[in-house]
């Protein structure tokens, strides 16, 4: 999306020893690019797309090898396609590889085989109604993908591989070939055992995972319903019996089991499906990612109980620490998989929906949660998704996708927690290729072949649904084009520019935001500009419907915020988008079918987008209301914004203590309550004269600023002497489905600093 084109060429070329008409190609790959030659798009090198022959081919001098395939995609691969593969090993010995059999039954006791074609149960519930088991799986005629071990991760143009490929004609001798083998001690044997046993209570499992799926319309995570229906049915026909009578010798056997399969790369090609991928980490080649994701999902689902859930009381289950104890079992399973040292799909899905996990339990300004998300970007890093992901050439279109939108989320994740906590981001869309997935639903990414080809025709130009519905990849896709700008107003704020350089560049973000906005469906486009139209939406469709709006409103809230800080912008516009943004959290709020389904979306509304805007009405109230002369036609409305302010204050106060958001929702309502008391009790006519003085402004303040497209006056930098902090928001990648956070800077020192600060006094 913001992809930065490099010029052809820049590289040294003998031209002496290639014929002189030496051109561009003219074939171009489906994202725009120029095509590369096959050693270079083999070795994954930056090619220079001359032809006959590339610059490398030349420095290699294998000009003979240098061809531009018209499908490379297409090339029969003989000799892999029918060299069968085993999908799961153990390496005990350096040189063996041997089949895991099933823990339970031999090959010849096995009544049923799971095979790739075996159909899918249909439904979550319908796992714990199977009774055959299966041994081994056959194996499938796949071809290693890109799974990574620690040490064979994303090395650029910069590291010592691509000099060694420069020089040498490729990278041969330099893959990492190590197998990293765990020894397993009598204290991981029990610690396994420990962490299997919450799988005893199989119907209780079910029925979380089912009413999670149910509640996000498997639109809420990036572990997708089909897959974790197929972990938990090859789980429950495999093991069931292992996990529900927990007998000691067995679950040590299992155990073993899961520490020589996590070991392993995952084996799949182009060709391989969803059905098929998903059972490569479960029954016979089940591993500890997998065990992990089945916790997490459940913790998550834990932690928004139904209000009369009898079910879950009876079973313990909506306790608050249950949901803490499911986040302690997927962090063991995280330890286990980190010793393995296998990077790989799985395991960035368990990262990630740890992450959502702790960030409920905890919020999102935990230092926990912030160096979560840091590990998922590592590991995006680590596996090359930043550099862009195309389906074929071993990758399958469903996990393509999958690693779309993983990857902007991670990027729109961390640009929303930088923001959050006013740091520097730690990924920057000038390092990253930002693909924005394609607005298919989950159950249309995983079809195959027709089926498929009849969904992706269903798409605009753009890769938006043609139907006007907003799902969860609607929206992932419409805020990766935000996001950019959104790290450029976060730069503005926390860099060093001069105030002309502040406007100009303010001016360029609008203007490139209102372009984009413009390019967008219309369905999307009346989402931010008109009413909310939720006549037969369901709740969930209305969830991504406010958060998309609020996002566009949070942007120009923070650059109205770094104009009135850096520019001298007067604050007009900042209070018409926070009284806009304060009166849709409001409504959302007091929507009951919202509430009983997403409570930690709701707080996570109140307690971000909420409360900040609720800031600065309070505040710009509170001056108002200690000017000298009260105005004829005041900026705020004091009866309806006092009632706005009461009734938000309330609304904070009723958020439940277990809830990651509390300690910020009840800050901002001591904070908001302070102010409604002192303007409640304003002081008189003579302290009003006394205690206002004019504010100063500065000698370099006076001349009039440039016409920089904004509709913004300009004024002294700061109003009445109250220091505001700036404001922003970040997007989530839990099931707080991309839920604003709007304010830049500490929050905890401004809440610190409206706590402390002598209400007694007038403000000067």
């Amino acid at each position: 999306m913001h992809h930065q084109h490099q010029p052809p060429g820049g590289q040294i070329i003998d031209l002496q020893s290639t014929p002189p008409n030496r051109t561009l190609t003219g074939k171009y790959r489906r994202n725009g690019k120029l095509q590369s030659c096959e050693p270079c798009r083999r070795s994954k090198l930056r090619c220079d797309h001359v032809v006959p022959a590339c610059g490398r081919c030349v420095r290699r001098r294998c000009v003979d090898q240098c061809i531009y395939h018209p499908n490379p995609l297409s090339q029969s691969r003989p000799t892999s396609e029918n060299a069968p593969l085993t999908p799961v090993t153990s390496t005990n010995d350096e040189g063996s590889v041997t089949i895991v059999q099933s823990i339970e039954l031999s090959r010849a006791e096995s009544p049923g085989v799971i095979t790739p074609q075996t159909p899918l149960p249909r439904s979550i519930e319908a796992v714990g109604r199977e009774v055959h088991r299966a041994a081994s799986a056959p194996p499938l005629h796949l071809r290693d993908e890109s799974n990574n071990r620690t040490g064979r991760q994303f090395l650029g143009e910069t590291s010592y591989v691509s000099i060694f490929a420069d020089g040498l004609g490729g990278c041969h001798g330099l893959t990492y070939s190590h197998a990293h083998k765990v020894r397993l001690s009598h204290d991981k044997i029990v610690q396994g055992c420990k962490v299997l046993s919450f799988l005893k209570d199989k119907p209780s499992i079910l029925r979380l995972v089912s009413r999670w799926y149910e509640i996000c319309e498997d639109e809420g995570c990036i572990c997708i319903e089909p897959i974790m229906k197929e972990w938990l049915w090859g789980l429950g026909v495999n093991h069931g019996d292992i996990l529900r009578d927990q007998n000691p010798e067995k679950m040590r056997r299992l155990v073993d089991l899961l520490w020589r399969n996590t070991q392993t790369s995952i084996i799949f090609n182009e060709k391989t499906t969803a059905t098929q991928w998903a059972r490569l980490g479960t029954g016979p080649n089940i591993r500890w990612e997998v065990i992990g994701l089945i916790a997490a999902i459940v913790g998550q689902c834990a932690s928004t109980p139904e209000p009369s859930d009898r079910f879950s009381k009876k079973h313990n289950l909506a306790h608050p620490s249950f949901p803490r104890q499911m986040s302690e079992i997927s962090e063991a399973c995280l330890s286990f998989t980190r010793e393995c040292e296998v990077l790989g799909d799985m395991y960035i899905w368990l990262l990630v929906e740890n992450y959502s996990l702790t960030s409920m339990i905890k919020g999102e300004s935990s230092h926990t949660t912030y160096t979560q998300s840091s590990e998922i970007i590592a590991t995006a890093v680590a596996m090359g998704l930043h550099q862009g992901v195309e389906a074929g050439d071993r990758l399958p279109f469903f996990l393509a996708e999958m690693r779309k939108r993983l990857f902007s989320q991670t990027y729109s994740a961390e640009i929303g927690i930088a923001t959050f906590l006013g740091r520097p981001p730690r990924i920057s869309y000038r390092y990253c290729n930002l693909q924005p997935p394609l607005d298919l639903s989950v159950a249309q990414v995983i079809l195959e072949e027709n089926e498929l080809a009849v969904a992706l025709a269903g798409l605009d130009e753009n890769g938006f649904n043609t139907a006007g519905k907003i799902q969860r990849v609607t929206w992932t896709k419409t805020w990766l084009g935000c996001a950019p700008d959104r790290e450029a107003i976060l730069d503005l704020a926390l860099g060093q520019y001069t105030r002309d350089e502040i406007v100009r560049n303010a001016d360029d973000i609008q203007r490139r935001s209102e372009r984009y906005w413009e390019s967008l469906p219309s369905f999307i486009k009346r989402v931010r500009d008109g009413p909310l139209d939720l006549e037969g939406k369901t709740p969930t469709e209305i969830l991504y419907m406010t958060v998309m709006r609020q996002a566009f409103r949070a942007n120009d809230l923070l650059l109205q915020l770094v104009l009135i800080r850096k520019a001298g912008a007067t604050s007009e516009k900042l209070i018409h988008i926070a009284r806009s943004i304060l009166k849709d959290i409001l409504f959302m709020s007091q929507r009951h079918d919202l509430g009983a389904l997403f409570q930690t979306d709701i707080a996570s509304l109140l307690a971000v987008q909420g409360m900040r805007s609720a800031a600065v009405i309070a505040v710009e109230l509170l001056k108002q209301e200690q000017l000298p002369v009260y105005p004829k036609e005041p900026l705020l409305p004091r009866s309806q914004t006092i009632q706005d302010l009461s009734v938000f204050a309330a609304r904070l106060g009723a958020i439940d203590p277990a809830d990651g958001s509390f300690a910020i929702c009840d800050q901002g309502r001591k904070v908001i309550s302070h102010i409604l008391d002192r303007i409640l009790n304003p002081p008189t006519a003579s302290d009003r004269q006394q205690s206002y003085r004019a504010p100063t402004i500065p000698r370099d303040q006076h001349h009039q600023p440039s016409q920089i497209g904004l509709d913004i006056p300009m004024s002294e930098p700061t109003q009445g002497g109250l220091h505001m902090p700036c404001i922003i928001d970040p997007t989530m990648t839990d099931l707080n489905f991309g839920i604003e956070v709007p304010f830049l800077g500490a929050d905890n020192d401004f809440m610190q600093w409206l706590e402390n600060m002598d209400w007694e006094r007038p403000v000067q």
